[in-house]
């Protein structure tokens, strides 16, 4: 069902049936059901090495989605089972992984690159073209090695939204894309409508739910403040995204090693409402974003990392990214993935996506940190792609919550 046209109530308004649905029952409809679809297995053109779709070395696969593996709610697929269209605008976290399995390597590891993209986007408003990407090395001949990327962005109503795998040049061998149910899959679900576009401003938390009594007087304000004023809330939840990121380090850095956002926006001009800053002295500008309010946040991260010397055969050189909370001195991390890389010159991705409590005047920040003390790790090609999504951070206020259990 389309999202409802909020109205505010009156005073001295006659409470009719009509108000009550417009104003009460289709919001809780909508927002109970809002946007989403999930494919799970792609289609099948191969059975060797694996059932599952062909992959060609120097060449991108757009995997294709059988109309049985698909559930979904508002979204609409292309015939031919690549596209799913968004049904309207708003913020939406998308999430694709993809099993690949190879029968020959390289001593150190055969790149294979997962994508989520965005196209056909007539607004212009929303995101578009390559929303992110992760890039890992395949190192064990004749297995599975399932990579995963994630990402939170505004979409406009009409992008169409694909998943898509690339194999290195180099690959020998022969390779597929597993199309087992629990090995690749593709998801995305609205979190907010935000009918108005990236800018239009949050109004922050609703108030406090309270119960009504048998002898309350209800007016306008309060009639607003139990339904309109909880549906705004949802509507235009408080986010922060920060994009582009370029570092030159060496492995284990003693220096302060937290990541500077290129870019950094936000749908709130409010001091304090997840503002970008310096978690503490020393940690530099944009490298955090203060958390405005107690409660439950989606944290979804993108990191991509280069390493300059050539690696041992069959040896990865490790490094981590990690979210880290609660200012600039916090030695261990909230939230943490941890890889290698093998090929000298080449990326290797990570992506971090979990639903976190938080405390207001939280600040989070990315960090990272690499192995090898003797060579240097970097932040991995620039450009229209390096630029924006080989390093993405978001953060959404998902609603009111508290440490512990209950509350």
């Amino acid at each position: 069902m389309p999202k409802s046209d909020l109205t505010r109530w009156g005073k001295r308004e006659v409470i009719v049936p009509k108000t009550m649905k417009d104003r009460i029952t289709d919001p809780q409809k909508y927002y109970g059901k809002m946007p989403h679809f999930a494919a799970q297995g792609c289609a099948s053109n191969t059975t060797y090495p694996r059932s599952g779709m062909a992959l060609y070395k120097g060449q991108f696969v757009d995997l294709i989605w059988p109309a049985s593996n698909v559930k979904k709610s508002g979204f609409t697929t292309s015939a031919d089972g690549k596209y799913f269209i968004v049904p309207e605008d708003g913020i939406y976290h998308m999430h694709f992984q993809a099993s690949t399995y190879g029968t020959r390597n390289r001593s150190t590891g055969i790149n294979v690159n997962v994508f989520i993209e965005a196209e056909n986007n007539a607004a212009g408003n929303g995101a578009v073209g390559e929303l992110g990407v992760v890039v890992q090395q395949h190192l064990t001949t004749n297995f599975y090695h399932t990579i995963p990327v994630g990402v939170t962005e505004f979409l406009t109503k009409g992008t169409k939204l694909k998943a898509k795998v690339y194999l290195d040049g180099g690959a020998e061998g022969s390779w597929a894309i597993s199309d087992g149910s629990v090995d690749t899959a593709f998801y995305a679900f609205m979190i907010a409508p935000s009918s108005e576009g990236w800018h239009y401003a949050t109004p922050g938390p609703a108030s406090a739910m309270k119960p009504w009594s048998d002898d309350e007087f209800v007016d306008e304000t309060r009639m607003n403040e139990q339904t309109t004023d909880q549906f705004n809330a949802l509507e235009n939840r408080a986010r922060v995204t920060g994009r582009g990121v370029t570092f030159n380090w060496k492995g284990q850095t003693e220096d302060k090693n937290a990541v500077t956002w290129a870019g950094i926006y936000r749908n709130s001009t409010k001091p304090g409402w997840l503002q970008e800053t310096e978690a503490a002295p020393g940690w530099g500008a944009k490298t955090a974003v203060e958390i405005p309010w107690d409660g439950i946040y989606l944290v979804s991260v993108i990191g991509n990392a280069r390493h300059s010397a050539q690696p041992i055969a069959d040896v990865q050189y490790v490094y981590q990214i990690g979210v880290y909370g609660s200012g600039g001195t916090s030695a261990k991390p909230i939230l943490l993935s941890q890889g290698g890389n093998a090929r000298t010159g080449h990326e290797s991705g990570q992506v971090i996506s979990d639903v976190v409590p938080l405390k207001a005047g939280d600040k989070l920040n990315v960090r990272f940190w690499g192995a090898n003390t003797a060579t240097n790790w970097d932040s991995g090609r620039s450009g229209s792609v390096g630029g924006t999504r080989w390093w993405n951070f978001a953060v959404t206020y998902l609603g009111r919550g508290t440490h512990g259990s209950g509350g």
